[in-house]
């Protein structure tokens, strides 16, 4: 094989190797669990409430037919002992789901808790988006709902985050707080 064509092949046989490297690391698969608690005596940090829209180009985590998306049985959460211990210190635990995503910045994973009342609001709910170019980022939006004397209150977690797999990870906000841990599948 003459010169160039070998450089040419060599060339080729390297793009295409990156190419495949670029696919795998997108097509990752993550193990998300959050936490999402509060101060049990804790003084309300109202903030903006979830518009009707607030899951609109969300995967909706209890209904999705992704195959990419799915909840994770509770038998396989990882974080059940820090939410014991967020309970026996007087927190209270409103929120503890584990799931699988892909590192997609264009997919955003809507969680909830609790019944959805007649305006579509959960006592807790939340959005989730993975994303990895260099390093893995969480940028999650999570709003306990309250009812105060008839009124509707909410306080807003919204926190963008580089995350290292494995490792919990704690979000704090005024009255309440969150622990994500992503791991690889």
């Amino acid at each position: 094989m003459n010169h160039p064509l070998r450089i040419f092949t060599l060339l080729l046989i390297l793009a295409l190797g990156w190419a495949g490297l670029a696919q795998a690391q997108s097509e990752q698969i993550y193990q998300v669990e959050v936490v999402v608690f509060s101060q049990a005596s804790g003084q309300l940090a109202a903030g903006q409430g979830p518009g009707s829209d607030w899951a609109e180009r969300a995967v909706l985590l209890d209904s999705t037919a992704r195959s990419d998306v799915r909840n994770i049985d509770q038998t396989r959460y990882r974080l059940g002992t820090e939410a014991r211990r967020l309970n026996d210190q007087g927190y209270r635990v409103r929120l503890h789901k584990a799931w699988e995503q892909p590192a997609d910045d264009s997919l955003r994973v809507a969680v909830t808790s609790g019944t959805e009342n007649a305006l579509g609001i959960y006592p807790v709910q939340g959005l989730v988006r993975l994303s990895q170019e260099r390093a893995l980022e969480a940028d999650v939006s999570f709003w306990l709902n309250h009812n105060v004397q008839g009124q509707a209150v909410s306080e807003h977690l919204r926190q963008n985050r580089r995350l290292r797999v494995d490792e919990v990870h704690y979000l704090d906000h005024q009255g309440m707080g969150m622990l994500i841990r992503v791991s690889r599948l």
